[in-house]
């Protein structure tokens, strides 16, 4: 019988350490832990601070469908120095969270000029909200192995005619 507790004991201290991870000092644990909905308007990679701006809109020209086309986000990444960015930072995912609604796409491949300031890109097909109303977008951005999550808060969804 003591065997069994002292094993048990010992059996979920090392689940603990095994969930805890190798705390905050370990660059590994960096992955999207953070939920859309709470990602930080800022985020710092490699000593330096990036931020994402973004734009949403929905079609509604004489050739759309009535109620008007699907919602369309640009987003844009850009470091604080505005120096250029590093090779190796992409955009993989992009959320649009509206209340508690959420709706995310991969964005479509973007080019980038070498020594380029900015990383810009697309994700077409959203929900037909608004136009009129703000919405929260949200970038996971990729560094080799590692993904930060960077959001842009009251983003206006506006309407071309």
């Amino acid at each position: 019988m003591k065997r069994t507790i002292a094993g048990s004991v010992l059996a979920g201290c090392a689940v603990l350490v095994v969930v805890a991870g190798c705390g905050s000092a370990c660059r590994c644990c960096r992955r999207t832990a953070v939920a859309p909905a709470s990602a930080p308007e800022r985020v710092e990679i490699d000593g330096r601070e990036y931020r994402l701006a973004a734009s949403a809109w929905r079609d509604f020209q004489p050739i759309a469908p009535q109620d008007g086309q699907p919602l369309v986000v640009i987003v844009k990444v850009s470091a604080a120095d505005a120096l250029p960015l590093p090779d190796g930072l992409s955009i993989d995912r992009v959320w649009v969270l509206n209340g508690k609604k959420e709706w995310s796409a991969a964005p479509e491949p973007g080019t980038r000029e070498p020594g380029a300031t900015r990383l810009e890109q697309a994700v077409r097909g959203g929900p037909k909200w608004g136009p009129g109303i703000k919405v929260d977008v949200v970038g996971r951005l990729k560094q080799g192995e590692q993904t930060f999550l960077v959001r842009k808060a009251g983003v206006d969804i506006k309407r071309t005619d």
